[in-house]
């Protein structure tokens, strides 16, 4: 027997306000309830192909080794930084909407919701038979909106200008649920649209087949209302399908009467008996508030909405000229419904069916997150300048550098409390004690070697390659575990290629020493820091050697002593990379702002 599994798109987007949850989670010393998300900037060094951007082969040695070790510097993600997102629609006059239906399988892969420039959002209820949609909705009812060109769109939210420069992009916008309100009119109506949404309502009954032979007579005039029950009519200035009120008793019998305006409108009753002579109708329940004369009402064939909830209610309107059901009205919507249908009756017409289109669950604008399919999550980091401190490194993410990898790292092993304070046992990041900024890179304070006036004699440049003196002596005595050469002048010979297989890493930054008025100090940042075995790569006081691999000539000539070493601010090695992208060369500046968006899709 065949077996059907369906993951369900509500699954999806639990997932995805769960993770956001925990973003947002509050940690314990003893408990860890959040995960902790960090945008990192990453690979300063060139593609193989420059300017081509490497792909990424999904590996672990790629996503967990290889991109971690070029990471550069980290900006924590808070709650602020993520939004649920869902495909941006446009509105645009002549074009046909889908409408919500609760019986659609693809219904978050039609375009049955739509922003306007106006920033607000709206749900189609009723595209009017696949018509063009001619009239922008506007407004923030939390009722449905019926426009000119017979659309009935149902306000959801309007987009913060904040959440829209943060979140809103050419194909996507966000989405939210408001659970607390602020002061903002943004969250102010959303909250009034959740606040008035109706389980299982039923805001729409659509038409399937119009049948044929049904009556209608619209405008008719209230004379009085001989009691709660009962109602006098005439013709006044009323039109009839088939030309006026008539004669013949329980002519309507069966039919509706709608008070649609004057004293009691909005009240539906089921006529259950007509005198043709007095023109007077009989009602099934009585009146809440008697229509007194001047009144008006519709009379049109029944629409009896059966199903599990309470209290829909709807009239017909029909073509006069066809004799068949053009439209039908929701006057009240009802509740708790999950299945429900319409029936359409009356003494002269048949053939009519239509369909009851049911609310999601919560009703419509209860949690426009489900509502609208909301599974993937934006997450938006903003590198402005310079990040932390250059003159300690805390933090520190330079200005004025490269970077070729965007990626998002969940709960690092930290070196530093939130104060990017080292400390001396590594705990996993938590909300009590993650800092905003994460130093990915080693940071080395150096003293060149041979200085030419103000000058180094031998400068090092950002992307150049480096070793140490340490290793080169221990490559030439046969220290190092993979040195084979057996005879000295070839270990010697060996030395400075073996000491780069030892210990070497990439200059990310590097720059004068603004603490210490000696020209010859200055500052540099390491990443693709590589070392054998449990070799410490780089230390205080090690002698730096620069590697040439563009000619394979590597050089023994000292060229700076390492006067402090600090380590990266978190184990290159430990959390999660849950997202990394490969892009073309983006060059950093302190003027500049770098605007990432990334997308999770759940």
């Amino acid at each position: 027997m065949a077996t059907y599994r369906y993951a369900t798109k509500e699954l999806s987007i639990q997932n995805a306000k769960s993770f956001l949850e925990r973003i947002n989670a509050t940690d314990t010393e003893s408990d860890k309830k959040s995960t902790i998300l960090y945008a990192v900037l990453g690979r300063s060094n060139q593609w193989d192909d420059e300017p081509n951007r490497n792909i990424l082969n999904p590996t672990d040695q790629v996503l967990q080794y290889e991109t971690q070790r070029d990471f550069i510097g980290g900006q924590k993600i808070n709650g602020s930084h993520v939004s649920h997102v869902v495909r941006r629609i446009n509105w645009s006059s002549g074009t046909v909407y889908a409408m919500y239906k609760d019986t659609i399988s693809d219904l978050y892969n039609t375009d049955f919701y739509v922003i306007t420039d106006e920033l607000n959002v709206y749900k189609c209820l009723d595209n009017n038979k696949n018509s063009a949609s001619t009239n922008k909705p506007t407004g923030y009812s939390t009722g449905s909106i019926k426009l000119p060109d017979g659309y009935v769109w149902k306000y959801l939210y309007s987009v913060s200008l904040g959440d829209s420069e943060k979140f809103l992009t050419t194909s996507h916008l966000p989405v939210k649920f408001i659970e607390t309100v602020d002061a903002s009119p943004e969250t102010t109506r959303q909250q009034d649209v959740q606040d008035a949404s109706v389980n299982g309502s039923i805001d729409i009954v659509q038409t399937n087949t119009g049948g044929s032979g049904y009556y209608q007579l619209s405008g008719a005039l209230v004379e009085e209302s001989p009691s709660s029950t009962t109602v006098r009519v005439s013709v006044g200035s009323s039109t009839g399908s088939f030309g006026g009120l008539s004669n013949n008793d329980d002519f309507y019998a069966g039919s509706s009467i709608y008070i649609s305006s004057g004293t009691g409108a909005g009240q539906l009753r089921r006529i259950i008996d007509y005198v043709g002579e007095s023109k007077t109708l009989t009602v099934n329940t009585a009146f809440d508030t008697l229509p007194t004369n001047g009144s008006t009402a519709v009379i049109s064939p029944t629409v009896t909405v059966v199903g599990d909830g309470k209290g829909a209610q709807a009239y017909s309107t029909v073509n006069s000229g066809s004799g068949a059901i053009s439209g039908i009205t929701v006057v009240n919507r009802g509740d708790q419904y999950t299945r429900a249908k319409a029936i359409i009756s009356d003494r002269n017409g048949s053939g009519a069916t239509a369909n009851t289109i049911i609310s999601p669950p919560g009703g419509h604008g209860s949690d426009p997150i489900r509502e609208l399919g909301g599974d993937k999550l934006m997450v938006n980091a903003k590198f402005d300048g310079s990040e932390g401190l250059s003159s300690t490194g805390a933090g520190y993410i330079p200005a004025n550098t490269e970077f070729r990898t965007i990626s998002l790292i969940k709960d690092p092993m930290l070196k530093v409390d939130q104060n990017n304070s080292e400390i001396s046992t590594e705990v996993i990041a938590k909300s009590t004690n993650s800092p905003e900024t994460l130093r990915f890179t080693h940071r080395l304070t150096i003293s060149y070697s041979s200085m030419d006036g103000d000058d180094p004699t031998y400068p090092l440049y950002s992307d150049d390659i480096i070793t140490n003196e340490r290793m080169r002596l221990a490559a030439e005595f046969g220290q190092l575990e993979f040195v084979t050469e057996l005879n000295d002048s070839q270990r010697s010979l060996d030395a400075m290629k073996n000491a780069i297989q030892g210990a070497n890493g990439q200059i990310v930054y590097i720059r004068d020493d603004e603490t210490i008025s000696d020209k010859s100090f200055y500052t540099m940042y390491l990443n693709n820091v590589q070392s054998n075995g449990d070799r410490i790569p780089f230390a205080q006081d090690d002698i730096l050697l620069r590697a040439n691999f563009a000619t394979g000539e590597h050089s023994d000539t000292k060229i700076a002593v390492v006067q402090n070493y600090k380590s990266p601010e978190a184990n290159t090695y430990s959390g999660e990379v849950l997202y990394t992208e490969s892009i073309n060369q983006v060059t950093r500046s302190t003027e500049q702002i770098e605007d990432i968006k990334i997308i999770l899709d759940f």
